[in-house]
């Protein structure tokens, strides 16, 4: 009897029908996989469609202010502002546009 045990494996040579075929099927898989998720992330923001960040109830309200969109959680114990990547850069370069904006963003909770 043999105490040493054998192990064989067998690889498919490149440019081979089985390769090809691994390949073809990782790169569905690889699509498959992408496509869910990108469904997932956008059927996540259908659900949480102004919903505060912060407290978490549906409750933003946008301000528009020139080319600028502010949204602003209205909920009484909240009040956070949401702004969307490059939004702050936009409004501090315009000082008139930060002055506007701040009189809209006040004007909601008075």
């Amino acid at each position: 009897m043999y105490k040493d045990r054998v192990s064989v494996k067998i690889e498919s040579k490149a440019g081979s029908e089985e390769a090809y075929f691994k390949e073809q099927e990782q790169k569905q898989i690889k699509k498959l996989r992408e496509t869910a998720s990108k469904e997932s992330n956008e059927k996540y923001r259908d659900e949480h469609k102004y919903h505060c960040f912060r407290c978490g109830t549906r409750s933003l309200a946008q301000v528009d202010k020139g080319d600028i969109k502010i949204d602003i959680c209205v909920n009484e114990d909240c009040g956070a502002v949401h702004l969307d990547p490059g939004e702050l850069e936009d409004i501090l370069k315009n000082e008139k546009v930060v002055l506007g904006i701040r009189k809209s963003i006040f004007s909601v909770f008075t």
